[in-house]
């Protein structure tokens, strides 16, 4: 899977800064590449493979296919663009598909800037939603009408069209109530039209419901509701039949949100999962809908090593429980559920430890994972979040070029003091120390499903964005992931690493979706953790092709009781979190108060996108309604948002890639956005506010390309050092901005992606750190330099961006250039001359000040004493403070 995303990747949402949604790389399997096409007289084939099925796609518009494609994906497939042929009806596009999967998704998009490629760019979608291609067998053929939702065959080439009959969902809605949902409209004129039966054999036959209204009879309707007469066995399984239209089972949709569910199914309790007592361990899984869970219990957690299954018993609030003797830490295990999605084995979501690829659970004893002197007690040492720096790394990334290094790639080579690289120069811990960042932000860092953990001679990437088990350790950055004590046990010493280093660990959480939408939590209780549309599709504002439902009173539980997990096992400095705009603002302020309950210094900040209409707009926890969020007593913050204004205004549009910002050439248009990340987002100048300077100030993040490879596209006429002064001017904005200022790893050292602007699972060679890169006479090492110095100057003088009570005021000087003017309760002052324009232009210091930064050196010792005339120079500051 990709980053996340095998779906949609809505337009607007690609201008808010997606970070949570990265396009992938290839092709479908079996699509067709771009190229010349002689006409419709030789329309394109495609081969079929062995082992695949092929679905043709039929599409036309009034303005042609030029610049169209569709975006397909399907389980365990990336989402990519497929270019359109010219055939007789319009357009067509060919892809085959693995015999097991029955459905694919799709979305036809118009006005593309990449047709058949990787990026949404400019593509704009021509039905709003996503759609979804059931497979009839080995030659599926759909014709498509532009704007229109409806599929339809024909028989004659695309000149008459006939819309696909499609039963597309059965949802028991409360306990007498199934509605359904059709394709056409029908209309059904007798009771004897519709059955419900309970599914199995029976000695008499079917086993019938006594049906008491349908309520669109007489009417054309693609949905209705049928109202049973009896109360609905949420553990029974029903099927659910209309003529015309066939069989479908009945599921539990909107049952979930009453009132009744909520009364008598939640559970409020905390032993979930595999529990240890003495010498045996009592198993505990919430499956309400479940009419059977069997235990399975293994001696490892990847070979034939069944030990026995066992039959759980249902007790009260659905969940289901066993207690086995002589079991404990290192026995897997895993659930074999039976709903009305069928029987499936699913890992336990709410396990602790695992084992190679998160296949099995195992139970764990956590006091056997700790390492030596775990429990000492580490404070960061920040009174808020603006005392912050934050540095976001993968930790493959981190380590993989680290040539002194004993484990690269792994969580131990944050253990690892005294490396350095090459030349000398400090790398690893060592070099963060030396750079004067507070935290370090880990992407993914949970058990996740995309790189095998059998394989790990062979090089394998992935950012890590597609969860699996919300709170396990991926394995793949252990030394042993077949035992799933180890990783837990290296994670902590990784924590501790840096603790012992004076860091702080920031970590990246995924809960807004799942690698796939028949997760664990899906297999368990089909229907109730995700958010789904109108038809029973899976609701995909996130791109990802499974939204999570944090509204749901389980999911959040789940969510509050995951965090305060890592926080208190792993003691853990902060979590950002991943499309935060897909959850609801009450799910945020619950996780607030239990982290800031365990950790009142923890950052808690996440990307605030507005997420389209899964959740009602005014309860999303995006940047419109984060003010909603408070602080707990005695908390260093709430929740902050990424400020994409200030990103975008300084660097130009992340998703143009020839865009100029305040930077790099644009300057008057970009101004106010740059007041607005000054001031810490409590201001007008967007969308949006964010009181108490609850913003990420930052221009570069691991979505999208690094900062210099942005430079290098949209500047391509400048010089490399031309280039630099711009790199370093937006970090010295960054710097003297309220808020809390963030760095994509080696954004310091001029970090290239070689022009990569989705990196989510390219090569090593492509994401590593260059650490040889840093050498005394390098221009890598000068920025690193004056980044350090920028980072000690703010840290020494907190009327430069960390104290949130100085009044700020801004003037101009020069055609283009910026004043920043700041003064404290207590008189202090201090003054920011920013100039972004090539040409320099003087200033008028009236009385004494102190420099503190330049263009060229920056730090908490003064550079210089001034007054009178300055001179600012080119694509450059100068920062002062007067006492």
């Amino acid at each position: 899977m990709v980053k996340k995303c095998i779906s949609l990747i809505m337009a607007a949402l690609l201008l808010a800064g997606l970070a949570a949604c990265a396009a992938p790389q290839q092709q479908p399997a079996g699509s067709q590449p771009a190229q010349e096409s002689s006409g419709p007289s030789e329309e394109y084939t495609l081969p079929l493979e062995d082992g695949y099925n092929q679905v043709t796609f039929y599409w036309k518009h009034a303005s042609g296919i030029e610049n169209c494609d569709m975006w397909i994906w399907w389980e365990g497939k990336d989402g990519n663009g497929n270019v359109f042929q010219p055939c007789a009806y319009g357009g067509k596009v060919v892809v085959n598909v693995p015999e097991n999967i029955g459905q694919i998704g799709f979305i036809v998009r118009r006005n593309c800037s990449d047709p058949g490629g990787s990026s949404w760019g400019s593509a704009t979608k021509d039905y709003e939603s996503d759609r979804f291609a059931t497979i009839s067998g080995k030659e599926t053929e759909i014709y498509l009408k532009p704007g229109e939702a409806d599929q339809y065959i024909s028989n004659d080439g695309g000149k008459t069209l006939e819309k696909i009959r499609d039963f597309s969902l059965a949802g028991i809605v409360d306990f007498n109530t199934i509605e359904y949902f059709v394709s056409p409209a029908t209309t059904l004129t007798s009771l004897d039209q519709v059955k419900v039966y309970y599914d199995g054999e029976f000695k008499d036959g079917p086993k019938y419901v006594r049906i008491k209204e349908v309520t669109t009879l007489g009417k054309s309707a693609a949905s209705g509701k049928i109202v049973l007469e009896e109360e609905i066995d949420l553990s029974a399984i029903y099927a659910v039949e209309i003529e015309g239209f066939g069989k479908n089972y009945a599921m539990p949709t909107r049952i979930f949100d009453s009132q009744e569910f909520l009364d008598n199914y939640v559970y409020d309790g905390d032993d979930l999962g595999a529990v240890i007592h003495g010498s045996a361990t009592t198993f505990k899984v919430w499956a309400p809908t479940a009419s059977q869970v069997t235990l399975n219990l293994y001696s490892d957690g990847h070979t034939e090593s069944l030990i026995r299954n066992v039959e759980m018993t249902r007790g009260s609030r659905g969940v289901w429980e066993y207690t086995q003797e002589d079991c404990g830490h290192g026995i897997y295990y895993t659930y074999t559920v039976t709903t009305s999605a069928g029987t499936q084995t699913a890992t336990d979501p709410y396990a602790k430890a695992a084992g190679v690829n998160g296949d099995r659970s195992m139970v764990v004893d956590l006091s056997r994972t700790n390492p030596e002197s775990w429990g000492k007690s580490f404070q960061t040492g920040i009174d808020s979040y603006s005392d912050a720096v934050i540095w976001e790394v993968h930790v493959r990334d981190f380590s993989n070029k680290l040539t002194q290094s004993k484990y690269p790639g792994k969580y131990l080579a944050f253990t690892e003091r005294g490396l350095t690289n090459s030349s000398g120069v400090p790398a690893g811990v060592d070099y963060l120390v030396n750079l004067g960042i507070t935290h370090v932000h880990l992407l993914p860092v949970y058990d996740y499903a995309t790189v095998d953990e059998t394989k790990l001679d062979t090089p394998q990437f992935n950012w890590g964005y597609d969860p699996k088990n919300y709170n396990v350790p991926e394995g793949s950055y252990s030394t042993d992931p077949y035992n799933g004590e180890v990783r837990i046990k290296e994670y902590k010493q990784m924590v501790q690493g840096l603790h012992d280093a004076g860091l702080g660990v920031v970590m990246d959480v995924v809960y807004n979706h799942t690698y796939d939408a028949n997760s664990a939590f899906n297999k368990i209780v089909p229907y109730y953790y995700y958010r789904y549309t109108s038809t029973g599709a899976n609701s995909s504002a996130s791109g990802c092709g499974n939204d999570t439902a944090s509204e749901r009173y389980m999911f959040r539980k789940f969510m509050v009781d995951s965090v305060s997990y890592w926080a208190q096992e792993y003691k853990l400095d902060g979590f950002r979190f991943d499309l935060m705009g897909l959850h609801d603002v009450k799910t945020m302020q619950e996780i607030e108060k239990a982290v800031h309950a365990i950790n009142p210094e923890a950052l808690i900040y996440g990307e605030g996108w507005t997420m389209g209409a899964t959740v009602d707009g005014s309860d999303q926890a995006n940047q419109s309604n984060i003010n909603k969020i408070q602080p707990s007593t005695g908390a260093a913050g709430s929740v902050a948002v990424f400020n994409d204004v200030i990103r975008d205004g300084l660097k130009g549009s992340t998703f143009e890639k020839m865009s100029q910002g305040f930077i790099s050439g644009s300057y008057g248009l970009n101004r106010r956005k740059i007041e607005f990340g000054i001031m810490g987002g409590d201001t007008i100048g967007a969308t949006w506010t964010a009181k108490g300077n609850m913003v990420i100030n930052y221009m570069s993040a691991h979505d999208n390309h690094t900062l210099w490879d942005k430079l290098l596209l949209s500047n391509a006429g400048n010089t490399a050092k031309q280039r630099i002064a711009m790199n370093k001017l937006g970090a010295g904005i960054i710097m003297v901005s309220q808020g809390t200022p963030f760095m994509q790893a080696g954004e310091e050292m001029l970090r290239s992606k070689n022009g990569d602007e989705n990196s989510y699972k390219s090569s090593d060679e492509i994401n590593n750190i260059k650490w040889d890169l840093l050498t005394k006479d390098s221009d890598e090492y000068q920025v690193m330099q004056y980044y350090k110095g920028l980072m000690a100057m703010r840290k020494a003088y907190s009327i430069l961006g960390r104290d949130g009570s100085v009044a700020i005021t801004f003037d101009s000087f020069g055609s283009d250039g910026m004043v920043v003017k700041y003064e404290a309760a207590n008189g202090e002052k201090a003054l920011a001359l920013i100039n972004p324009t090539p040409q320099a232009f003087p200033y008028i210091l009236e009385g004494e000040w102190s420099l503190v930064a330049d263009g060229e050196r920056a730090g908490a010792e003064v550079l210089a004493e001034e007054s009178g005339n300055v001179s600012v120079p080119g694509v450059s500051l100068r920062v002062y403070v007067q006492k």
